[in-house]
């Protein structure tokens, strides 16, 4: 139930607002395995066709300041996805926060409330998709920009790539396979990767050239970004094949029984997504307040932190980085794993994924815990004792991994690579399950429930 206070009001206020949104229309029959893969392949393809568009900036200049911005937000500077998924997961940071903290008490198991939170987030995606297309042309990403009227048409095409990504987003979480932020990062970081290692100018060929000129040295720093990249692909893996396995026995059928499956990487990436997200808004931020001479958040030269709050939450890239500032790459360590477990346990409680709703979900399929009475507060309790302490301890290591990983430069950043791993992996295992569930309808059922 929506509780008294001013947030709650305002939610009643524009509920009417929210039904005005246009939306992607729910399938009203079961999506067969076959549609799935070919509605997520054409929301690909469609993606980088927006990431082949440039925008018309009327001769201005783009100065390749953003680089941490790309990576995270799936983007393309200079195209209409320039914006990428930013608005989409900064929406999300600031509503988990809202809901995490009690500003806004929902009750997000009651479905017109959860309604309401995904209609609120999404005004709100759309909101944040023009302001921070003016923060972009703000901050001097198109150079400089001395018409108004140029500017207005540089936030329109930047903010309507950033709304067309949200509705494909929205197409590839009702009608294709996993989520389309995840599509899209995978498939930006993949292609980062694949042209850094193997382009015309990739690191690969720059190894074995500077082995040759015998400068060992020099091809150490070339072949670290794609060992670090390897390294980074092994470790996810093996961590996503990490769980905890509860017994459970039917309620009805005696002699039935199966196990409860409780992931390592319980929340996935969201953790980290949503902490680098918040970080590329700090480093957005700054540049655009240092742009208006209030530079509270710190300095910049080229595009990068060199001071203040910005710095520190910048990204470190690369050994020599962490040699000439190691208190630097300490606090962005510390950093990421902190707010990945802030993030981590917000996700649990809004998302359906804590002990209460899972209990549930076990309860209703007549399931109990096996050597325990059969209630939904037995299957609970046991599953607090794990589903906390996980989520701590699995957002602490993808952050923690995520930062180590962007000290060793790996190609398409240590935190592009964590995340495409992950990606990939849970899109490798929601095929498997579409694929079993379209075999065994019983099956499907029962996932569904």
């Amino acid at each position: 139930m929506l509780q008294g206070g001013i947030l709650e009001a305002f939610l009643h206020k524009i509920k009417p607002l929210l039904e005005y949104i246009p939306e992607v229309k729910r399938p009203e029959r079961d999506v067969s395995f076959k549609e799935k893969l070919q509605w997520t392949g054409l929301v690909l393809i469609l993606y980088f066709i927006l990431g082949t568009i440039d925008v018309y900036t009327g001769g201005a200049q783009i100065p390749s300041i953003f680089d941490f911005w790309q990576t995270v937000t799936a983007s393309k500077m200079g195209t209409l996805i320039t914006l990428g998924i930013g608005p989409i997961v900064t929406a999300g940071i600031i509503m988990q926060l809202l809901v995490g903290s009690e500003l806004i008490k929902l009750d997000l198991s009651n479905p017109v409330n959860r309604g309401l939170f995904q209609g609120l987030q999404k005004l709100f995606a759309i909101v944040l998709c023009f302001v921070e297309a003016l923060m972009f042309v703000g901050t001097g990403a198109f150079g400089a920009i001395g018409s108004l009227s140029l500017v207005i048409i540089l936030v329109l095409q930047l903010a309507l790539g950033a709304v067309l990504l949200i509705y494909l987003d929205e197409i590839v979480s009702r009608y294709g396979i996993g989520s389309g932020i995840g599509l899209f990062i995978a498939a930006g970081v993949s292609q980062t990767i694949f042209v850094g290692a193997l382009g015309p100018q990739g690191y690969l060929w720059k190894f074995f050239s500077a082995l040759t000129m015998g400068s060992l040295w020099t091809a150490f720093e070339y072949i670290l970004p794609i060992l670090g990249t390897i390294a980074v692909f092994f470790i996810v893996v093996y961590a996503e094949s990490l769980r905890v396995e509860i017994p459970l026995a039917h309620g009805r059928i005696k002699g039935a029984v199966g196990k409860y499956p409780i992931k390592f990487i319980y929340v996935s990436n969201l953790p980290v997504i949503l902490a680098v997200a918040l970080f590329a808004n700090i480093q957005l931020w700054g540049m655009f307040l240092e742009k208006m001479g209030l530079p509270l958040l710190g300095h910049y030269v080229n595009g990068r932190a060199v001071d203040g709050i910005a710095y520190y939450f910048s990204t470190p890239y690369g050994i020599s980085s962490i040699i000439s500032d190691p208190l630097h790459a300490v606090f962005y360590t510390l950093a990421m794993v902190v707010f990945c477990i802030l993030f981590g346990m917000f996700w649990v409680e809004t998302s359906g994924l804590d002990a209460k709703s899972m209990a549930k979900k076990l309860g209703n399929l007549d399931m109990a815990i096996k050597g325990f009475r059969k209630s939904t507060k037995s299957i609970e309790q046991r599953l607090r004792r794990y589903i906390k302490p996980i989520t701590v301890m699995s957002s602490a290591f993808v952050g923690f991994l995520a930062a180590v990983a962007d000290f060793t430069g790996a190609l398409g950043g240590g935190t592009g690579v964590l995340l495409t791993v992950s990606i990939v992996y849970s899109l490798y295992e929601q095929i498997v399950q579409e694929q079993i569930s379209e075999l065994h309808p019983a099956i499907a059922k029962l996932i569904k429930k």
